[in-house]
């Protein structure tokens, strides 16, 4: 069984073959810490990547997605997810700084949850991708 500890090990160093110029991205980061002071983690749960912007932050962790906006807080479990909807922007040359990519659930209930376009995207999907994999087959 996977640990906490070796999911985001692992993730993050899938994110980093994989990412390029993270230091231009605007609003996304790759955790590097194990804590995160916007968001109540469980015990054992590790942040992985983040995405702050004025109307939400969103925190894929080594177990869930999470987002909080204004006053709500909303999070699903990687056991949970049946598909996650990115969209295509490679054509789109007016493509916005933000946007969402969705996530349907086993039970067919759909949620939003902001993303940064461009490059910053790659390291979001990594993360998403590598996480709820490794939860999937523990």
């Amino acid at each position: 069984m996977k640990t906490d500890y070796s999911i985001k090990a692992i993730t993050i160093a899938a994110i980093n073959r994989a990412i390029m110029n993270p230091e231009d991205w605007l609003f996304s980061v790759v955790c590097l810490n194990n804590d995160d002071k916007d968001f109540l983690l469980e015990e054992n749960e590790l942040p992985i990547f983040k995405i702050v912007s004025s109307e939400a932050k969103t925190l894929i962790t080594t177990r869930r997605i999470l987002e909080k906006s204004q006053d709500s807080l909303h999070s699903i479990l990687f056991e949970e997810v049946n598909e996650v909807i990115w969209g295509n922007f490679k054509m789109d040359i007016n493509k916005p700084e933000l946007s969402k990519f969705t996530v349907v659930d086993m039970y067919e209930n759909t949620f939003y949850y902001q993303m940064e376009t461009g490059k910053a995207s790659v390291g979001l999907i990594k993360a998403q991708r590598h996480a709820e994999t490794a939860n999937k087959f523990l």
